[in-house]
């Protein structure tokens, strides 16, 4: 083949490359039972001596968007191209700790200022391609009362496996880990008012 047909079928190639129209993104939503039920909405009426929470905007890190992250270590980590959830993580740990929050005996939520604060940032939501394969929701939780301070700062960390390589796999198990991490969350809350208990009394 004459130079300038080499050059030719390379430019060739070269523009087919560039033309390529890229796939298009593919959406997920965790397969969470607390998501289903906070979408249904129909919780019981608290007791009426239930503690009066108030969950603040839950907060997430920079990275923890719409494109789906996943970590190969404790110091790699990327996002997917196509691979999205439809909304954001932050948004899907409110839904559902706000739900599980509900479904807790001995505690309300409110929007009173004077409740105690529950404040949640999502840390974690990432697939875990190494050494496991799990999905991973980590949450740092700080409980604060305003006439007493702090009285809890903990991070909670639920994982759940991956069964296979395939994405709607990791959705099923990120669900599964949230509604672990939002259970964890609601545990701790109740334990750190029972904890403090003179803080709750007025």
């Amino acid at each position: 083949m004459r130079r300038p047909d080499r050059l030719l079928v390379g430019l060739l190639v070269l523009g087919g490359c560039l033309l390529r129209t890229p796939d298009p993104p593919r959406f997920f939503r965790p397969d969470s039972k607390a998501l289903e039920a906070a979408a249904e909405e129909h919780a019981d009426p608290p007791a009426a001596n239930a503690i009066a929470i108030r969950l603040r905007g839950v907060r997430s890190e920079p990275f923890l968007r719409e494109r789906i992250v996943w970590r190969s270590s404790e110091v790699e980590y990327g996002l997917y191209e196509q691979r999205r959830w439809i909304d954001l993580p932050a948004r899907y740990v409110e839904q559902a700790l706000g739900q599980r929050l509900r479904a807790t005996p001995g505690l309300r939520l409110t929007d009173d200022p004077q409740a105690v604060a529950l404040r949640v940032v999502v840390l974690a939501f990432d697939e875990v391609l190494a050494p496991t394969h799990e999905a991973d929701v980590t949450l740092a939780v700080t409980l604060e009362d305003r006439a007493r301070g702090r009285l809890l700062t903990r991070t909670l960390d639920a994982r759940a496996g991956i069964e296979n390589d395939a994405p709607a796999s990791m959705a099923k198990a990120m669900g599964q880990a949230l509604d672990d991490a939002v259970a964890q969350v609601a545990d701790a809350v109740r334990l750190g008012l029972q904890d403090h208990p003179a803080s709750v009394a007025r």
